[in-house]
């Protein structure tokens, strides 16, 4: 007997929507706990924004699993008498350290001292829960051998907070086995996480990627996939402008308006944005100026222009929102639409669609129902429509 699915109405799935409508916004700062990935481009692209986290609700509980366990480790380190300062007690707030002009850093789960091993030295405390398999190889090999990502982001926390020393306590969510190891600091792998962080800051463009095959294990499960093999062009936000730069104290700068954007101005951009031209996958820049670039699509060869201008050299103009909305493989079809009617709102890149009619009208579009290969062409044009649809 087929087994009968269950209803979207019940309480748990209630729940797993309530995690997933809370907003998942991007990171300001390149984070010490993504610094250790295998990934220059993931870790460039993720500081970037050049796609929003989309997790599951199901991965956002078990995240909020991983952030209870904390509190629960604190009291037990307190409970076998040793000192937790669970946040910085200067500011009282969770500890926190950065370098590269404010834009690297992470948040600790906290330092102790009177710890059994080392009664006198402080330790930096970092606490990861784990499945079975992920523990059981973690035992096996050690936090460096077995999640070389969380080592990285000890030493980081170790040499920002001239500590010697840091404890990795781990939890096996299936037994509830506590695995405890001590880190001791390592300068050069420090000296080596920092000048990698500084650089991908400094970079303006893309990193390679790691592989060219969509299918590649690494690539495959990656949030960057769309993106990299894809098709899909990054968000339109002041991370992702190319006249927004990252200046001291951990700011940006804006040189379209000459001056500091703050947090939610950069989350959200402006019309005069222009995408860094290696974050359109799927086009190689051909020409520009401060207030447009010219793109040749990589496989079509056709052209078209982000910006706000209508230069007639290049092709119709896409706004970045535009871009990120519609898919590479559909660029084309897009471009035939505009080129049909120029004098759209959308073909002079505002966000605004006035392609509203004919989208509640297709079929008013110049096609012939009774030739095969036009109504093939007809449903490609009907779904760039419908990412046009997107901007109402």
């Amino acid at each position: 007997m087929a087994q009968i699915p269950e209803s979207p109405h019940t309480t748990s799935a209630a729940i797993i929507r309530w995690y997933e409508s809370k907003p998942q916004e991007h990171r300001p700062h390149m984070g010490a706990s993504l610094i250790g990935h295998n990934c220059d481009r993931y870790i460039w692209l993720t500081w970037r924004w050049a796609l929003k986290p989309e997790f599951k609700g199901r991965i956002l509980r078990l995240f909020s699993t991983g952030q209870r366990e904390e509190s629960r480790l604190v009291e037990e380190l307190r409970g076998i008498g040793a000192t937790v300062w669970d946040v910085d007690p200067d500011s009282g707030d969770q500890w926190r350290v950065s370098a590269c002009n404010g834009h690297f850093g992470g948040s600790l789960d906290g330092v102790a001292k009177g710890l059994p091993e080392a009664p006198k030295s402080p330790a930096v405390l970092e606490f990861k829960t784990h499945s079975n398999k992920s523990f059981n190889e973690l035992v096996k090999k050690t936090v460096k051998g077995a999640k070389a990502q969380h080592y990285d982001q000890m030493t980081v926390y170790m040499g920002l907070m001239e500590i010697e020393r840091a404890l990795y306590m781990a939890v096996n969510k299936d037994t509830d086995d506590v695995y405890c190891e001590w880190v001791h600091f390592d300068k050069e792998r420090f000296t080596q996480l920092i000048e990698r962080a500084q650089r991908l800051i400094n970079s303006t463009t893309a990193p390679f990627r790691m592989s060219t095959d969509p299918e590649f294990f690494e690539c495959k499960w990656c949030s960057m996939w769309k993106h990299c093999h894809g098709g899909q062009a990054a968000e339109a936000n002041c991370r992702t402008c190319v006249r927004a730069t990252p200046v001291e104290k951990g700011a940006w700068q804006c040189g379209i308006y000459n001056r500091e954007l703050a947090l939610h101005e950069q989350r959200h951009g402006c019309n005069d944005h222009l995408l860094i031209p290696d974050l359109v996958p799927y086009a190689d820049a051909q020409d520009g100026s401060d207030n447009w670039i010219a793109y040749k699509h990589k496989e079509t060869g056709d052209m078209f222009v982000n910006g706000l201008e209508n230069n007639n050299d290049y092709g119709p103009v896409f706004s970045s929102r535009e871009l990120h909305q519609t898919n590479g493989s559909l660029i084309g079809d897009v471009i035939k639409l505009k080129l049909e009617f120029p004098v759209s709102k959308v073909a002079a890149g505002s966000t605004t669609s006035v392609w509203d009619d004919l989208a509640t009208h297709p079929d008013d579009l110049p096609v012939k129902a009774d030739a095969p290969e036009q109504r093939k062409e007809a449903k490609k044009i009907k779904s760039a429509v419908k990412a046009l649809e997107a901007f109402k």
